[in-house]
């Protein structure tokens, strides 16, 4: 009952083989070429303050100009993770029925095997490359994957003609192949399907992802068929590396430390009327140290982090650019509706925090002050960056508080959307595949998401009534968003309060609960809740969490 997507128009399957399915007819020629090209690009584990038009220092200035000419979404929210995410963004359902209910690299002993947990984008549900495939589009891919490492699995098999992917979550940016953890080391990618056993010696990830991206754009470019590009780069992910020369313009811009950089962050977001000046930012985390309590080398390895950290936004900056100027000088750029978004918030791990599997993995890697940053090194920069990146939100990556889920968004569409708007409906990852099917012409139904095209053309200023929720779960952490409240749970069993409740509007920051103080809309809440578990195939986590085992390595 899953299979619950359906195409308008049914002209074609997606082969096996990846084809790039049949030319338009001429009766129809002239419609499908003017639909909009759809460029959705994410980042990898950005926070919501890491670019300029959302409060940061570090230098982003083709987003900002896509900021400046378009929208901004500001209360967007993402999956707490990486795959998660990437499973609504494909399926436009929830991650439950997508196939990642958890991410594959943990499971509970009561998910494992069940329908929604296998993983990997189920079966069941078709993702957008495959509808617009077969609304008449070419559909491209190059970036992280995620979703799947077998054959039959791959971006080549669920509707992409062309596509180069990284299939685990995380590895060096280089040509070392070295992988993110122990258990998934070296990375694997495919190459239109192939799998490839080694990249050129100037392989860096964000400009090959960059460059392959221009390239499948181009082949066909001049056809008269849009096409729906999928440029997933793996920036700023750690390990944090990016080229000497780029690290090399932030040298010192961090040595005034996290606190500061903070402070600096939310005063601009405030004087950009992202929030409100009665807005109160959350202080430091307490195991956090006050910068003015580090020592000299503690400070020099913070600031070196968070230097190749800034690096790496600026050099994704750099490719979004790119990007930009190829579609520009082919004119393809004013009929491009161009999304960016990341993935989840920023993750807070460092080497003794992070998983053994991770930590431990990345202890044996050249990690001095001298290689931090380069070929050979695995750069965690920890919560003391973390929680600046994430301004002016509480926790991180992997949980349901807003620093895990709430992400910036910039849309551009320059036939459409007139420049400088700010807008602050609830948005979601699912809902971008209802976006492109209707852009598309393609029908959905019954998908969790919500289509956004009245919002960003200005018919409407919400997509989402009172009634209706946004929620989200991974490893038993919980959340669901309702009429400007939150009620969220860290998943922990021996916490003494279970569930949280905030209004958001007043408390983006997650600081003051109301549970004792609003109990009528705490009871709303839960219902609303309940009612998600129901409808979303969730299924809470009994006993410990495994780690799944990587399974038998594809050899094709």
């Amino acid at each position: 009952m899953w299979r619950i997507l359906s195409l308008v128009m049914l002209l074609s399957a997606c082969s096996p083989d990846g084809d790039p399915g049949t030319a338009p007819s001429a009766e129809n020629a002239q419609d499908i070429q003017s639909r909009p090209n759809i460029l959705l690009i994410v980042a990898d584990d950005l926070g919501y303050s890491d670019i300029g038009a959302f409060g940061s220092e570090i230098l982003t200035p083709n987003l900002d100009d896509l900021a400046a000419g378009g929208m901004l979404l500001t209360n967007f929210y993402s999956g707490p993770t990486c795959s998660v995410t990437r499973s609504m963004l494909m399926t436009g359902m929830d991650s439950h029925i997508a196939g990642l209910g958890n991410m594959a690299e943990t499971v509970a002993d009561n998910q494992m095997g069940q329908p929604g947990y296998e993983g990997h984008l189920s079966a069941r549900v078709d993702t957008v490359a495959e509808i617009l495939k077969s609304a008449g589009y070419h559909t491209y891919m190059a970036g992280k994957w995620h979703l799947g490492m077998h054959p039959d699995r791959s971006p080549r098999n669920r509707g992409f003609e062309q596509s180069f992917a990284m299939l685990y979550g995380a590895g060096s940016h280089f040509s070392d192949m070295a992988g993110g953890d122990a258990h998934r080391h070296p990375v694997l990618y495919r190459d239109n399907g192939l799998l490839i056993d080694e990249l050129s010696d100037d392989f860096y990830s964000t400009t090959f992802y960059t460059d392959r991206i221009i390239e499948q754009i181009d082949s066909n470019v001049d056809d008269g068929r849009p096409f729906f590009a999928y440029l997933a780069y793996t920036a700023p992910h750690w390990p944090l590396q990016a080229p000497d020369s780029i690290i090399d313009k932030y040298r010192g811009a961090y040595d005034r430390g996290y606190d500061s950089v903070r402070q600096h962050r939310f005063a601009a977001q405030q004087k950009l009327g992202l929030f409100d000046s009665s807005i109160q930012a959350p202080q430091r985390p307490g195991y956090v140290k006050p910068w003015v309590d580090l020592s000299d080398q503690e400070r020099a390895y913070h600031a070196r982090n968070m230097e190749i950290y800034a690096a790496m936004v600026d050099y994704m900056d750099t490719g979004i650019g790119r990007v930009i100027d190829y579609l520009n000088k082919r004119d393809q750029l004013d009929n491009t509706i161009i999304v960016f978004i990341s993935d989840n918030g920023a993750e807070h791990w460092d080497h003794s925090s992070a998983p053994p599997p991770i930590g431990e993995f990345a202890a044996n890697f050249d990690n001095s002050a001298e290689n931090s940053g380069r070929e050979g090194s695995f750069v965690l920069y920890g919560s003391e960056w973390a929680h600046v990146s994430n301004t002016p939100f509480s926790r991180y990556k992997g949980t349901t508080y807003e620093g895990g889920i709430r992400s910036p968004a910039v849309i551009s569409w320059p036939d459409k959307i007139a420049g400088g708007q700010v807008s602050r409906a609830v948005t979601h990852s699912s809902d971008w595949l209802p976006t492109f099917a209707e852009l598309a012409g393609a029908g959905t139904q019954n998908v969790s998401g919500k289509s956004l095209v009245a919002l960003l053309t200005g018919s409407v200023e919400e997509v989402r009534d009172s009634n209706e929720t946004v929620g989200m779960e991974i490893w038993g952490k919980r959340g669901i968003i309702a009429n400007g409240y939150k009620l969220v749970s860290s998943g922990k069993p021996n916490e003494l309060v279970d569930w949280e409740l905030y209004n958001l509007q007043a408390d983006p920051g997650e600081q003051i609960d109301l549970t004792q103080r609003q109990p009528e809309i705490f009871n709303s809440m839960l219902k609303h809740w309940n009612d998600y578990v129901v409808n979303n195939n969730v299924i809470l986590p009994e006993g410990p969490f495994t780690v799944r085992p990587v399974g038998e390595k594809p050899v094709e």
